[in-house]
């Protein structure tokens, strides 16, 4: 069979097809690794950025909630005084 002649490497045809085989199967689950590493840090970075302008949102209505209340108390107060 062709499979179990040996080549001019030493090994035979089937024994050159699995290291290429094993050699292919690595470089493929290390292109794999390095591509949902990158997607990744790609959603991080996205989810820190949200994060960031959520961290503004949440500021922009507690100060907006603030002033609201300031008012209503002042409102509050000008009644009491007028009771």
């Amino acid at each position: 069979m062709v499979l179990h002649k040996e080549s001019k490497l030493g090994l035979t045809f089937g024994q050159l097809l699995s290291v290429i085989t094993v050699l292919g199967g690595i470089i493929a689950a290390y292109v794999t690794i390095n591509i949902r590493i990158t997607a990744a840090e790609v959603r991080i970075q996205e989810l820190e950025k949200g994060r960031e302008t959520n961290a503004r949102n949440i500021e922009q209505i507690r100060i907006e909630n603030r002033e609201d209340h300031l008012l209503i108390l002042d409102k509050l107060d000008r009644l009491s005084e007028k009771l």
